[in-house]
């Protein structure tokens, strides 16, 4: 899922060097425009993917345990955003970030 999410973004600044704005009016236009990104196709690929990994996953392990990882994303999306797009996270981030694996960890323990 991390991986779509940056393959989105990089598709996202695609679309805004080409000046593509979305539009109900230019929707088939928009949607042309798309399919024409390696990076978008790419990142369906990997979202279907993940969803079959995910049902995958769902009848190994409970959804009440298996969902909480999904919040790793929060944490790993952004600290990629930093060396892929130069984002800037500042101190809140962090903090937050440490909430969220000291969560993911407690829950862990269940396992």
């Amino acid at each position: 899922m991390c991986t779509g999410q940056i393959l989105f973004k990089k598709t996202s600044i695609i679309l805004a060097e080409l000046d593509i704005k979305f539009g109900f009016i230019n929707l088939i236009d928009y949607f042309f425009n798309l399919i024409r990104i390696p990076y978008f196709c790419i990142a369906l690929f990997v979202y279907a993917t993940a969803t079959l990994f995910w049902l995958f996953i769902l009848q190994k392990i409970p959804l009440s345990l298996a969902y909480p990882f999904t919040a790793l994303a929060m944490v790993i999306i952004p600290v990629v955003s930093i060396f892929m797009f130069n984002e800037k996270l500042n101190i809140n981030y962090w903090f937050g970030a440490g909430l969220i694996v000291s969560g993911i960890l407690v829950i862990s323990l269940e396992l």
